[in-house]
């Protein structure tokens, strides 16, 4: 507890970030507060595509995929622990277990049908009180995709990468629930329908004390390394497309929301994001290597329920 206790009060809780809504009529004599260039409080770019230009890259990417090969223990990529409140809320006496890296992240739509557990998604918890969700592949609209269902809980899946340069995160996704009381930037109710984690390396020794203490004292209570930063994609409850979140745990996740809302509940959405752009405008420098890449969909905190749909993720 008092381990804890000490990580919260490291890392802090980030207040509400005020941004400016969307479609608002102004006057000349209208004043706004600036919109920062990067960080907390910037506006990335939009992301949706046309699902068919998705559907015809995926299949370009599957015929190009590399072949998965693992690599020794020990590398970065191992743990995609820093995203949410799992630093936070961690489960003190879990034991870590390896995983193969890959080159490549399997596609849910190449797995053979019956086959209940996406291959080479290795899955991790928040911590052993909390609920997991269920993830289970399935066959919709005559393609095999991953299912989701949230109860008052918080797990997710992730594939530890052989570090590579960022490129051009592709995936489609689709919610039934939309998380209307969530508010991704307050701690009691950081929760969301859809997540894509996107894990990064970087040089440890250049963060601050703060920083480098709330790293040591998340290895010490979850036995895991943090990474250096992680890039999260997510279905907002409120918060307009295109906004950037600082976590309410930790300031090395940041969150871009990249759907929001119930306008487009139920329906396939498809998205292209460009890594190195989105980790300027989240972290104002430059990205080092992608070591991960991982999905959530989580409604512990506010104890409610969601059911999702992940489709193909790739990275190029």
């Amino acid at each position: 507890m008092a381990a804890r206790f000490c990580l919260l009060a490291l890392t802090g809780v980030v207040g509400a970030l005020t941004l400016a809504g969307c479609g608002t009529l102004e006057t000349a004599s209208t004043e706004r507060a600036p919109v920062a260039q990067s960080g907390p409080g910037a506006m990335a770019a939009a992301s949706a595509i046309d699902c068919g230009s998705f559907a015809r890259h995926i299949e370009q990417l599957r015929h190009a995929a590399p072949t998965d090969t693992p690599v020794p223990p020990g590398s970065p990529a191992r743990d995609l622990v820093s995203t949410s409140e799992e630093h936070a809320e961690a489960d003190h006496g879990s034991e870590v277990e390896e995983h193969p890296t890959l080159k490549g992240l399997p596609l849910f739509s190449a797995a053979p049908y019956g086959l209940s557990k996406p291959a080479g998604w290795q899955p991790w918890t928040v911590n052993r009180n909390k609920l997991p969700t269920r993830y289970s592949l399935t066959e919709v609209d005559r393609r095999m995709v991953l299912h989701a269902e949230a109860d008052s809980s918080a797990s997710g899946l992730y594939v530890p990468l052989v570090g590579r340069e960022p490129g051009m995160l592709n995936w489609t996704w689709k919610t039934r629930d939309v998380i209307r009381s969530a508010d991704n930037s307050q701690a009691p109710r950081e929760d969301s329908p859809l997540r894509i984690f996107v894990a990064f390396d970087g040089d440890k020794g250049s963060l601050s004390l703060k920083d480098q203490l709330m790293y040591e004292m998340a290895r010490l209570t979850t036995g895991r390394e943090m990474p250096y930063a992680t890039l999260m994609y997510i279905w907002g409850g409120r918060k307009p497309e295109g906004s950037v979140l600082s976590n309410p745990h930790t300031e090395r996740v940041r969150m871009i929301v990249v759907d929001s809302g119930t306008r487009h509940t139920n329906e396939w959405r498809c998205h292209r994001r460009d890594l190195r752009a989105d980790y300027r405008k989240a972290f104002g420098v430059d990205p080092g290597k992608v070591v991960a890449i991982g999905l959530m969909t989580d409604t512990d905190n506010t104890k409610s329920r969601a059911e999702s749909w992940y489709g193909d993720i790739a990275l190029d």
